[in-house]
């Protein structure tokens, strides 16, 4: 396998998820999600059915991504042929209540190749 066709590939579809976010593009998103999935972040970690993501994808009203950027090399873990594990850190730029506001964050994902 070679490790950088890899990382380009699943950088690739974290970028076609985080864009599915900016457009609030709930097809896409689901589409790139297995459900159950776990989510974490300031709330803290939760196990989310599809029903739970869409409610959750929907009830941001206030809060608006505008864009986004990687901001550094990404890292990436084979787990074996069809599952890895990719962290990187994140920028994105967000509206909440009128204020525009720029967010840092690492993120990590678990991909699986069926």
């Amino acid at each position: 396998m070679d490790q950088t066709a890899i990382t380009k590939d699943l950088m690739g579809l974290e970028k076609k998820y985080w864009q599915a976010m900016i457009d609030h593009d709930l097809k896409t998103a689901v589409e790139l999600t297995d459900f159950p999935c776990l989510v974490a972040g300031p709330q803290g970690a939760m196990s989310v059915d599809r029903a739970q993501f869409e409610k959750m994808f929907n009830s941001h009203g206030e809060e608006t991504a505008r864009d986004f950027k990687f901001e550094a090399e990404p890292q990436v873990r084979l787990l074996n042929e069809t599952t890895a594990v990719v962290a990187y850190k994140v920028q994105s730029n967000v509206t909440k209540d009128g204020e525009k506001k720029a967010i840092n964050a690492v993120d990590a994902s678990t991909w699986i190749k069926r």
